[in-house]
């Protein structure tokens, strides 16, 4: 009897163990997997990394203001800042991970307008994808070198087959224009799309 009772006692007892460190183990993934947790870091930036990012923003456009910066954008970027130019306009130029601005886009907060609005064909869902590095550079410096002074929105693949680039720009005017690029970084046309007000 006294043995019963013993082992009744000792399995009592290693339930009682396991379900206190089943709670205690629970009570751990709740604090780590926690939906709030990863939020406040990735938006949040130290003053450091916020002073790199405008100045990495204010290098692309210069004469704007910083409105504000945060973590990630679009494009997998690591950063963004949201600025409004000289001439008034709000855009968003996207920083990479080593603080080099990589894109000024039109600022997707106005109305819904920019990427969705009429004229802003490539946008997500598409078939398109932004370009990167050297081949970006390139389309980028022959399309400026054609519309000197432009704003570059953004660059990506064309999804037809009148090139295989594209950038879509504003140019000194006020014009939008989206620019042909060839294979070999020739631009080979310009189709212009209504201003956005």
């Amino acid at each position: 009897m006294l043995t019963t009772v013993r082992k009744l006692t000792v399995t009592v007892a290693a339930l009682g163990a396991l379900a206190l460190g089943g709670s205690a183990i629970a009570g751990a993934a709740d604090k780590t997997a926690s939906p709030g947790t990863p939020r406040p870091q990735r938006e949040a930036l130290s003053s450091s990394v916020a002073a790199k990012v405008k100045a990495a923003a204010l290098k692309k456009v210069p004469g704007a203001t910083v409105l504000r910066t945060e973590a990630g954008g679009p494009y997998n970027s690591a950063y963004h800042a949201h600025i409004k130019t000289s001439s008034g306009a709000e855009k968003v130029v996207l920083v990479n991970g080593s603080f080099q601005a990589t894109a000024v886009q039109a600022d997707q907060g106005r109305g819904g307008k920019g990427r969705g609005g009429p004229g802003a064909r490539g946008g997500p869902g598409a078939g398109e994808k932004a370009l990167t590095g050297d081949t970006k550079d390139k389309v980028e410096a022959a399309v400026l070198a054609k519309y000197s002074g432009a704003t570059i929105v953004r660059t990506e693949t064309n999804g037809d087959s009148a090139a295989p680039y594209e950038s879509h720009i504003k140019t000194s005017a006020g014009k939008e224009l989206e620019v042909l690029v060839s294979k070999d970084f020739k631009v080979l046309d310009a189709r212009e799309h209504p201003a956005h007000p």
